[in-house]
Order: C-alpha cells, then structure tokens, then sequence
C-alpha cells in the first residue's frame, strides 16, 4: 500500500475556489492516488506577481506534493486538476508541478514513513 500524504498548495486561484476544490479534488484525487479523501491538505499561498515593473495577474500554480507515483498515476492526477480548475474559472492556463518527497525525509509526530 502506499504512503499517503498529498499536500495541495494553490497560486492564483480565489479562496471560494480553493474551498470548493478541497471536497471535490479529494474526491477525485483519492482514488487514482489511492489515498483516504480525509489525507489531503489544501493551502491557498497569497501571491502577487509582477512584470516589466508591475503588478500582473497570473495563471493558476500548484503544486503537489506527494511520495512518488507512477508516471501514469502523475498524469492522471494533472488531468483531474486541470480539468477542475478550469471548469470552475475562466483560467486559460493552469501549470502543475509535482514534489516527490522521500519518505525517510517525512515525519508525521517524530516517526518517518
């Protein structure tokens, strides 16, 4: 069995979005990482971003961080989130980024996985 975990972190998405992605990510997310829903965690990072000197708004940025999976699990996952996120905003772009953590780097109360 796999060791759980999956934390969530959102770049430029509203916080309405992030609440309603917390229930309906894990839910879909859960069984094609198959992790327990109640394992993920959601967190929205305030973010600005600037270019040529100003202020700009940017597209949304997330990363996941997670053990290792395979590569067809990986993108299965980008699929589900992209797909969400797009549907509940008019966002042209979405990136992903997955962070394999090792589990011998993880401590959960003082104890590795």
């Amino acid at each position: 069995m796999l060791p759980h975990m999956p934390h969530i972190r959102m770049r430029a998405v509203k916080k309405e979005h992030v609440q309603l992605l917390s229930d309906s990510l894990a839910k879909e997310l859960a069984p094609a990482m198959k992790t327990p829903v109640d394992n993920f965690t959601f967190e929205l990072v305030q973010t600005q971003f600037f270019s040529g000197g100003q202020q700009t708004d940017s597209y949304p940025f997330i990363e996941v961080l997670w053990f290792a999976r395979s590569q067809e699990v990986q993108d299965e996952c980008a699929s589900i989130i992209t797909r969400q996120i797009k549907s509940i905003a008019d966002y042209e772009d979405v990136v992903i980024v997955f962070q394999v953590l090792a589990k011998e780097a993880y401590y959960e109360n003082g104890i590795h996985f």
